[in-house]
């Protein structure tokens, strides 16, 4: 009768396993959970794409360099050949300015409808991401994952202080920076009111 040479098998002791156990699961949480730490967007169900086509006011905004100080800011989502969304965005830069617009593509990134890439000016490349539409389709809430730009879309034109406060509650769980969250004067009376970002071409006499 030979004794076994090999050493004989470590047992880990009962609270380390546990520790062990417990980091475990605190890794798999983070892995699951979304970008910093928030709710995943994909467990907030959405609607048929086709739901979210035709115009959208834009409520509030983090905006990028080309679109501070835009007012009666609007967004138009239709469908075109394909995977592809025509993006079209119009505005003034004052109540008194004329109405500007551009169009761009997008085209699905991955599977699903929530995230797009596209560029912008047909030159700089971003993405957009749906990341939550109400249940009757009245807003949307956007951002750009990589960049530090997000916007509230609603169906109406003028949304009130108490329903813009929600939304801006809603985006934030969302991990946009609400800090630099501006509200986008849609009618001239919201002009020069607090909150709302001033236009590039004030109106005279304001």
């Amino acid at each position: 009768m030979t004794l076994d040479s090999r050493p004989p098998a470590r047992i880990i002791p009962p609270p380390l396993l546990a520790l062990c156990a417990f980091a475990l699961c605190l890794v798999l949480a983070a892995c699951a959970s979304g970008r910093d730490g928030h709710d995943s967007i994909r467990e907030v169900p959405m609607p048929p794409l086709d739901a979210l086509m035709g115009d959208w006011h834009v409520a509030g905004r983090v905006p990028w360099f080309g679109e501070r100080g835009r007012v009666a800011s609007r967004i138009r989502l239709a469908m075109a050949d394909g995977d592809r969304l025509d993006v079209t965005r119009s505005w003034r830069e004052g109540f008194a300015e004329p109405v500007e617009s551009d169009t761009s593509s997008a085209r699905r990134d991955g599977h699903g409808d929530r995230l797009w890439k596209m560029r912008t000016y047909g030159v700089l490349p971003t993405r957009l991401r749906m990341l939550e539409v109400a249940g009757d389709g009245s807003w949307m809430l956007l951002d750009s994952p990589g960049r530090d730009h997000a916007w509230i879309l609603t169906r109406a034109q003028e949304t009130g202080d108490e329903a813009y406060l929600e939304l801006e509650r809603r985006i934030r769980r969302h991990g946009v920076n609400t800090d630099k969250l501006r509200r986008v004067p849609q009618l001239p009376e919201q002009e020069g009111r607090l909150g709302f970002e001033p236009a590039a071409s004030p109106t005279a006499g304001r």
